[in-house]
């Protein structure tokens, strides 16, 4: 099991990062979704597939008060994360 981080920042590929988290925790890797500095947008299927990333042990944090108020996101401010990106094997920006 290798650990990975997948990292967005600009809201248009939330979803495409938050579908790739899924992807890499159905290769049984250990997964952090990492959402920086923008509140999600999320819709039916965004929301779905949060509850999937949860339901299947996927991590998710932000430095953005929104998405932990409203989503349910582990705050992390950048230099935390920083630390936790230092420790991953496999670190998927976009």
């Amino acid at each position: 099991m290798k650990k990975v981080a997948v990292v967005t920042r600009n809201h248009q590929s939330h979803y495409e990062a938050l579908r790739t988290s899924l992807g890499c925790l159905l290769e049984d890797h250990q997964v952090s979704y990492l959402v920086l500095d923008e509140e999600i947008r999320p819709d039916e299927a965004f929301t779905d597939n949060l509850g999937f990333l949860e339901e299947m042990e996927g991590r998710r944090y932000s430095n953005h008060p929104a998405n932990v108020e409203k989503y349910g996101f582990t705050y992390m401010d950048l230099a935390e994360m920083g630390e936790l990106l230092r420790d991953q094997d496999i670190i998927i920006p976009f």
